[in-house]
Formats: structure tokens, sequence, C-alpha cells
């Protein structure tokens, strides 16, 4: 008997073709990584070139030999103001609203960057919350008004560094200051393809934007406390400034994965 009469058989007898065999699941995603227009969009403008370039720049007076003999084979220099010094703190700020404004313009980009309402504070890895940076969350949320200038408020979020003339290496007294470094450390992983860590990798990262985007909505609450406009020469001259570096470094050339120093130098405080 032919092996198609067979087939008419069974489906006479049953009343149904047998099921087809289940198709495979495809593999899960990164949840971590962003969507993929946004993704690919990064990857094709060298914007983790670009990222690592800004950070690298201005934490050039603590980079080791190596270290700094990659950045100059990249074509990098050391920026004028490095973190944690006076004038970093809104450059912190003006470059990565300019990324935002950047990026929303991406389609697919929709949703894509709802920022954390406050940042996630329960234990991580089996590691609690420091209690330092729970204060600088409370201060920061609640007391805007006890910071004079955008700069001091950027430079309390971005970095507990406060380099000074012959000690790149000096820290800010206040134990409170550097709750961006802290949360980009809490959450980074070596063995991740978006580590948090990586300045390289870490715009791939919805953490990233989640954090960010908390700090951006920060410095908008600042700003209207503070009646300032969004025409005000010095505001402009910052976001201006602030799109002229990462388009500088979007045209810089393939990128080139950093080494390993490098990236512990950027991560590791």
């Amino acid at each position: 008997m032919s092996p198609r009469l067979v087939a008419l058989l069974l489906i006479a007898a049953c009343g149904h073709p047998p099921a087809p065999a289940p198709t495979p699941a495809p593999p899960p995603g990164n949840p971590d990584e962003m969507p993929a227009p946004i993704v690919d969009h990064m990857r094709r403008h060298a914007w983790g070139q670009m990222h690592l370039s800004w950070h690298t720049a201005r934490r050039w007076d603590l980079l080791p030999p190596a270290s700094r003999a990659f950045a100059e084979s990249q074509g990098w220099t050391r920026a004028p103001i490095q973190e944690g010094a006076p004038g970093n703190g809104v450059e912190f700020l003006a470059m990565h609203r300019m990324m935002f404004q950047m990026l929303r313009d991406v389609p697919g980009s929709n949703g894509a960057f709802a920022s954390w309402p406050t940042p996630p504070t329960e234990p991580h890895a089996g590691v609690a919350f420091d209690a330092q940076m729970l204060a600088a969350i409370d201060r920061i949320e609640h007391h805007l008004d006890t910071f004079a200038t955008e700069d001091e408020l950027g430079l309390y979020i971005e970095t507990a560094m406060r380099p000074l003339p012959g000690n790149p290496t000096a820290r800010a007294t206040d134990a409170t200051a550097g709750v961006h470094n802290y949360l980009h450390n809490r959450f980074q992983d070596r063995t991740s393809p978006v580590d948090l860590g990586n300045p390289a990798v870490n715009l791939l990262n919805r953490r990233f934007w989640q954090l960010h985007g908390w700090i951006d909505g920060l410095w908008t609450r600042y700003r209207a406390q503070k009646g300032l406009r969004d025409d005000d020469p010095a505001y402009k001259a910052a976001l201006d400034a602030a799109m002229a570096a990462m388009t500088t470094r979007m045209k810089a050339g393939p990128v080139v994965p950093p080494p390993s120093e490098l990236v512990d130098v950027l991560s590791g405080l």
C-alpha cells in the first residue's frame, strides 16, 4: 500500500489530518537591550565610540599609559574640563539631554525612552542599596532648592570626583555625591553585551536611558523652579557644545573595542 493511501486512510479514520509538529519558539532577545531600530541606528552612527571617547577625554588624567596610548591612537585628546571639575556638571547634563533629543526622532523609538520615576532601591544581586545614595536620591528628588546652580546639581548627581591641581584623584567631602556613577556600577555586568558599566556599549541598555531620563527630568524640574528659560544663551551654548562634540566623535571612524583596562578606569569610580 502506498504511503499516500495510508495517509488518506488515517485521515478518514481520525476525521482530521494529524497536527503539524510545533514550530520551535525563537530564542528570547536580551531583555536589557533597547529596541532594534534604536540599536541599529546607534551602531550605524558609532554612538558607542562617541560615548566612550566623551568619558575617556574627561578621565584623561586617570588613564594608565596603555589606556592613554589607545585613546591617542583613536585621535582622542584630553578634555579641558575633567570629570568632577567646575563646569563638568552642566556638560554632563547637556550631553545626555542632546542624546535624548537626537534619538527621539529615530523611527521606532516611541516609548523606548521611558525613565525611572525613581531609581530601584531594592537589593540587587544580594547587595543592599547604599544608605548614602538613598540620602542622595532624597535630596535631589525633594530638595532641589539646596543646589545653587545647575552645575552644582549636575556634579552632585554625576560623580564623587573633585580633581584638584596636582591631585586628579581628589574626592568630594560629601559622601552622598555621585549617585549616577553608583547606579552604573551597581547594575554593571561584564558578561553582558550591553554592560551598564562599559561606555562603549551601555547606550544599548534600557537601564541607561531609564537612569538618564530620571536625571534629565530632575534637571527640567530644577530649571523650572529657578525660572530658567530655554532661550537663555548659556543653556543654548551648552546644548550646542554637546551637539558639536557628539557629531565630531560620530565621524571618527570604525568602532574599536576598548581594552579592558580602560573599561576598568571608566567604570570603577
